[in-house]
Parts: structure tokens; sequence; C-alpha cells
């Protein structure tokens, strides 16, 4: 960011809410510092770090996606987490230095587990239509087109929702009924890998339900690309 545009916009650390020094850039260094320590933490199915495993979970798996790209654990009793703080700014903040730290963790965990990121259709998790009014962003479909943008890749705009309720206001069983989504127009996607991107998977039945219908589409292979998960990997 140009240092005139820095000095006038102020931002601060989405975590300790600091105001940041020029080149830091949406978490200050000291928050950044606990994010990196975060991101080391281990899967417990395969005992790598979360940001080069893919492990799904079994309710995904039944839904045709056998590979998950995660960046780190989302803690939901932590709020002061600097993983959780990007993800809540990303949702409601429209900020660009947020979007661009998002943007190059994910990116960097689906170089770790994607083969040619490039020739992948990426694609989101809609959000519902009274957030999206609400905030004036569809967050996850920002961050998939940023992410396709970075690895030349084409988005495709595929869902749209209709969901009435925010997920984590909702029991497990609630969450299925509410994740309801719907085809915005019929495309081939014969043969073709399709990214789906969202912030964060907690039960599952968002992604799960999103990739349902795009299966339909025809395409080959599903990979979900998110940036937390908040499920048990054990």
């Amino acid at each position: 960011m140009d240092r005139a545009l820095f000095a006038l916009s102020v931002p601060k650390c989405t975590c300790c809410k600091r105001r940041l020094s020029y080149g830091e850039n949406a978490l200050c260094l000291d928050c950044y510092a606990v994010f990196e320590e975060f991101k080391t933490r281990n899967c417990a199915l395969c005992g790598r770090v979360l940001n080069r495993c893919d492990c799904s979970m079994d309710f995904l798996g039944k839904h045709y996606i056998k590979r998950v790209v995660k960046c780190f654990r989302y803690l939901g009793y932590e709020e002061a987490a600097p993983g959780n703080s990007l993800i809540y700014s990303l949702k409601r903040d429209n900020r660009s230095d947020v979007l661009a730290a998002c943007t190059k963790e994910l990116k960097a965990a689906i170089i770790n587990s994607v083969e040619k990121p490039e020739e992948c259709i990426f694609t989101n998790v809609p959000r519902r239509r009274a957030a999206v009014i609400e905030y004036g962003i569809d967050h996850s479909k920002l961050l998939a087109k940023s992410l396709a943008k970075e690895f030349g890749a084409r988005y495709v705009s595929l869902l749209g929702s209709r969901a009435k309720t925010e997920q984590k206001s909702l029991d497990t069983e609630e969450r299925f009924k509410n994740a309801n989504f719907y085809i915005i127009k019929n495309r081939k996607l014969d043969g073709k890998r399709v990214i789906i991107v969202d912030d964060i998977i907690t039960s599952g039945a968002s992604m799960g339900m999103a990739a349902s219908l795009i299966r339909s589409l025809g395409c080959r292979d599903i990979v979900a690309a998110t940036l937390a998960i908040a499920y048990k990997d054990k």
C-alpha cells in the first residue's frame, strides 16, 4: 500500500487493534508471530502441519470431497486468536490488506496440496443474501476470485444461497437444513477439478451441500479450500 494512502487509512491490527506500522499487513508483528505458531500445529490423522495437510472428514468424504486444504485451526473459545480475527475482519470489514493476507495464506496451502491449481476452476460457498446486504460483500467470493487471479485460473460463480440464518447460531442438525443452495446456471464441468473456497469449515454442512450440487455438473474432482477448520480431526 502506498505510504500516503496507508497514513490516511489508519489501519489497525485485526487482533489487538493496535495501529499498524508501515509494512505490517492485517496483523501486527506480535500477533503475526502468534499466528505463525498456530499454523505449525499438527493434524491428528496424518501428523503434518495443517497448512500441508489435506485430510478430509467423514461427512465431506460422503459428499465427494476427499481433500480439504486448510491453513489453521479455528478456536471458537479464544476470541482474541489472530487467525480468528482475520476471519472476522474478512467477513465484515472489506479491507484489502486482510483479503491479501488471507489470499497469501490459502494460496500457500493450496500449492502444498493441489497439483496444477492453475488448471482448476475456483468457486465458493455462497454467503446468505441477508449477510451480503448487511456487510456489502460476499467474503468467500472475494477470496475465491483473488485466489483464481493469483494462480491465473478461472473463477466461476456456480451457486446461490437460500439460507435463512447464520450457521454459527445453529446446532448440527439445523445447519444441514439451513445449508440451502441452488445452481445459478447449469454449466458443463466435465473432466474439471473444482476448488470450493470458504472461510471456515465446522460441521461441514455448507461445504458438503455445495459440493453435492457442483458434483451434479459433472466435474471429476472436488477440493475444499478453507482458511480454518473447527472440527476435530481425531
